[in-house]
């Protein structure tokens, strides 16, 4: 029997942070909610991670990584079994309705084996294993408004410089994104720890995300400054916890670019 993983869901669906009790809260925290408030306006590199909103107006986190370029999960734009709800809006560094730039998304490329490996029951949505792997996406981008950040550089090596550079790290990644307990400010989840490398170029890793954290970055900080090696993609139930850890897609899934 394969294991399934549930998808972190976007706004508020099943996976609700208001309507957990603490001890499911805890579960999903590893014991404890160790995320902090990133201060407004944002710095580098979190001025380039934003919200993107859909057509449908649903929300997951997503990040600059061109002048023109988002990554994020592609499951957000899949969470209807019967259409693709398209990306609407980027809004980098948001907070609290502001934001620093806007950008109207053009088009969301994603593999189309990911789509194939949904299955949806009532509100929730589940990644079979055989699309597991697939859950990231490019945003093709145009600004609107704002200024611009600088964007968050992506790994760029092949596997085995990936594993190196997480051995380097102490296995220690940084993730940052837009919670729904917190969905209009951006909190991060510093030197949490990447326990396992896949062999299907997708980590496990044990920083505190809740949905709205879909799609939100994963990166290791290198001697060249902060690199985005995964997004993040899933979670067990909290009653699941025991059983496997978040997990985030490696930026050596990305299709290629738009």
């Amino acid at each position: 029997m394969k294991r399934r993983y549930l998808i972190a869901l976007v706004i508020a669906l099943s996976s609700n942070a208001f309507a957990l009790s603490n001890k499911e809260k805890k579960a999903l925290f590893f014991g404890a909610d160790n995320r902090v408030f990133i201060e407004a306006p944002y710095a580098a590199p979190f001025a380039a991670i934003g919200q993107l909103e859909t057509a449908a107006a649903s929300t997951c986190t997503a990040t600059l990584v061109a002048p023109d370029l988002a990554i994020t999960a592609a499951h957000c734009f899949l969470m209807d079994a019967k259409k693709l709800d398209a990306g609407r809006w980027f809004k980098a560094g948001f907070h609290k309705g502001e934001y620093q730039a806007r950008y109207q998304v053009l088009s969301q490329t994603f593999h189309p084996r990911f789509k194939k490996g949904l299955v949806y029951k009532g509100d929730d949505v589940y990644i079979q294993d055989s699309a597991a792997a697939y859950d990231i996406a490019w945003l093709k981008l145009k600004l609107i408004d704002g200024k611009a950040p600088a964007p968050l550089a992506l790994f760029s090596g092949n596997k085995t410089e990936l594993k190196a550079g997480i051995a380097h790290s102490k296995s220690l990644i940084t993730q940052a994104g837009f919670a729904e307990d917190h969905d209009t400010e951006l909190t991060a989840h510093k030197d949490c720890k990447l326990t396992r490398l896949r062999t299907n170029n997708t980590i496990y890793h044990r920083c505190d995300t809740l949905a709205g954290d879909s799609g939100s970055p994963i990166w290791i900080n290198t001697a060249s400054g902060p690199q985005i090696i995964a997004v993040q993609s899933s979670a067990p139930d909290w009653f699941n916890r025991k059983k496997a850890d978040n997990v985030g897609v490696t930026v050596l899934q990305l299709p290629p670019k738009p």
